[in-house]
């Protein structure tokens, strides 16, 4: 029976790369073509590869899917966009719940590559961009921000409790002090390499400071959403930025039965920080986030839905005028156009 269709699913994981190999045929039928397990390295890389087009009908067009797991996914999508293979990276979220409408629910890394393969298959799915590199720049540079600040926290925070016991050693007080300095350093400088990244690139300098024009937004809520989404590159809609960022809420509710809600989490948790304090701001200084964090609450008795609506609303407008190219303007419905 003739093959119409063929995706290689790949589950990634720190070492290995658990591959599987989907054929759909002209009956719709999707069948496994095989499946193997290679190391997550060049070596693996050329080794799957090689596997791959020995299994594949060539004739019809191949293409890989995966998850972006961590950083792991990277170096593999950036081998095979250089052999000129077709790509898709899929969202976790999206990834789990065409797996949990399969038959089945036991999970392993095989598993989860068929479920990726058939994905590929019987799912029209976005082709993977390599990112542009002053974006990889940025996010490479926000994220080594992120975590020196997370690093200088702990110690201020062992610094705190030596200065609180009785008679600390005063060399360690010293080093410790010694060392939140240079992390200060350090984080200063990484912010001035991000604002020459973006001063030197004329185009996305503009589209910052549109976006810097809401207020409580800095430069660094703006690289961050930007470099995070590799400009908005696969994002169509506000709905599907807002997943992407796992800023959906989940509601549990059935009859007079009220579960706790929550967001999903299952997205960029670089986004979402990045748009905490943001909204929090906007509500000081916006009566159009203040009143919408007002009424949310007062419908839903609860602040996670009300804050979460509120960050939302502010990823959307960031979107919205990097879209349109425009400017935020208080108490105006249509922003102004850029000239």
């Amino acid at each position: 029976m003739k093959v119409i269709k063929q995706n290689v699913g790949i589950d990634v994981s720190k070492e290995t790369l658990a591959v599987c190999i989907v054929m759909m045929y002209e009956n719709l039928s999707v069948k496994v073509k095989g499946s193997k397990t290679f190391a997550n390295n060049k070596s693996g890389f050329k080794q799957m590869l090689t596997w791959v087009l020995s299994k594949r009908t060539p004739e019809i067009c191949l293409s890989f899917t995966m998850e972006p797991t961590g950083v792991y996914y990277e170096n593999l999508a950036y081998f095979l966009y250089a052999q000129n293979e077709i790509i898709h990276v899929v969202l976790p979220i999206r990834a789990k719940r065409y797996a949990e409408s399969l038959p089945g629910d036991s999970k392993t890394d095989k598993l989860d590559a068929k479920a990726l393969g058939r994905m590929g298959v019987e799912r029209k799915l976005d082709v993977w961009q390599i990112e542009t590199p002053i974006y990889k720049d940025i996010k490479q540079l926000t994220r080594e921000r992120d975590a020196l600040i997370k690093e200088r926290t702990n110690v201020k925070n062992r610094l705190h409790a030596l200065l609180n016991s009785a008679n600390p050693y005063k060399k360690s007080l010293r080093r410790l002090k010694g060392l939140i300095k240079y992390l200060d350093k350090q984080i200063k400088a990484i912010e001035g390499d991000i604002q020459e990244l973006v001063i030197s690139d004329e185009w996305l300098s503009k589209k910052v400071e549109q976006i810097t024009s809401i207020p409580g937004v800095g430069l660094l809520t703006a690289v961050i959403v930007i470099a995070e989404t590799n400009g908005f590159a696969l994002i169509k809609s506000i709905k599907q930025l807002v997943s992407y960022a796992g800023l959906d809420v989940k509601i549990r509710e059935s009859g007079a039965w009220k579960g706790k809600s929550k967001i999903s989490k299952k997205g960029n948790v670089h986004i979402r920080k990045a748009l905490y304090f943001p909204a929090y701001t906007n509500m000081k200084h916006s009566n159009n986030y203040l009143g919408l964090y007002s009424r949310i609450f007062a419908k839903k008795q609860k602040s996670l839905i009300a804050a979460t609506a509120t960050q939302k609303k502010l990823l959307g407008l960031i979107y919205t005028l990097w879209k349109n190219e425009t400017v935020y303007i208080e108490n105006n419905q249509q922003q102004k156009k850029v000239a």
